[in-house]
């Protein structure tokens, strides 16, 4: 028998989406998001709900190429974060999953917020080299080893040149809602080795290491053997890595990586956030070409 509070909570559900679950056994739910009709999700509710944690049991998909285990499990986590023993979750389950499935794709151009503001993101200007305007005609015979010591520990110490923290990325514009910015990063990848030190160069820009998350996921295949590594980092933004990884599942790519930096201006900004964290991350995607290069080598291997 269900309590009083989920009986409440689904007549309350019903009044505001008509018609968006069904009964389907004791303590099991079917429901469909609104605007996401073609998903639906199976929730069994424990008898003491809401002091204990709904859980999903499965998440079925109309359309082809949907990942259905691991929605389930990125909206498993979402329900995670936001459940609270003693208050019930459903309605704001509804509100983050509207956030966690929107892709962008059903819509051919979104307007935009008066407050969201898109720029381009500036690259901080390279430090001056301090060898350069030095007199190479001036000599100085006398030799100190402490100092020599010193400029070789310094050289050792010194990143190469061509070690350029933004080298290879595709950049997105910069999406800038109430305070944070969003700025999205993408390029080739040929494994796992080489996405940790991609990120972690990238890391290196100034700019970069001071955002408060740099959300980041990946999928690499083998050309060799076919194995296939997929992998996604919150980087302390709930449900973001996930959302990424979903992202690149969606639109198919392989041996790419994408990270989406937002620099947090103390206003919480609610689902908003999934939203500009997919639009900063397709908009590298795209203007990387690595969704194009894709296609372009599945019609190749159709002839």
């Amino acid at each position: 028998m269900i309590s009083q509070e989920l009986k409440d909570e689904l007549d309350a559900l019903d009044a505001i989406f008509p018609g968006c679950y069904d009964f389907i056994s004791d303590q099991v739910y079917r429901f469909r998001i609104p605007k996401y009709e073609y998903i639906s999700i199976r929730i069994r509710f424990p008898e003491n709900y809401p002091e204990e944690i709904p859980q999903i049991l499965n998440v079925k998909c109309d359309k082809r190429g949907f990942d259905e285990k691991h929605v389930a499990q990125l909206l498993q986590e979402v329900l995670d974060s936001i459940f609270k023993p003693g208050v019930v979750c459903v309605f704001d389950f509804f509100t983050e999953c509207d956030a966690i499935l929107y892709s962008g794709e059903d819509e051919e151009q979104e307007a935009v917020d008066a407050s969201v503001e898109i720029s381009t993101f500036e690259r901080d200007p390279e430090p001056e080299d301090e060898s350069e305007g030095v007199d190479e005609y001036v000599v100085d015979y006398t030799y100190n080893e402490e100092k020599e010591r010193a400029k070789a520990k310094a050289g050792q110490q010194r990143p190469p040149k061509t070690l350029e923290p933004l080298a290879n990325w595709s950049i997105s514009e910069a999406i800038s809602d109430r305070k944070s910015t969003f700025v999205g990063f993408a390029r080739s990848v040929d494994s796992v080795e080489k996405a940790i030190e991609y990120l972690e160069l990238l890391k290196q820009d100034r700019k970069v290491a001071k955002a408060n998350h740099n959300m980041t996921a990946w999928r690499i295949k083998d050309p060799e053997t076919g194995a296939q590594y997929q992998d996604c980092d919150d980087d302390g933004e709930t449900a973001a890595g996930g959302r990424l990884l979903h992202l690149l599942s969606i639109m198919d790519v392989w041996n790419v990586m994408v990270v989406v930096s937002r620099w947090f201006g103390g206003v919480h900004i609610g689902p908003d956030r999934f939203k500009h964290i997919n639009a900063c991350a397709r908009d590298a995607i795209v203007k990387g070409g690595f969704e194009i290069a894709d296609v372009k080598k599945k019609k190749k291997k159709k002839k």
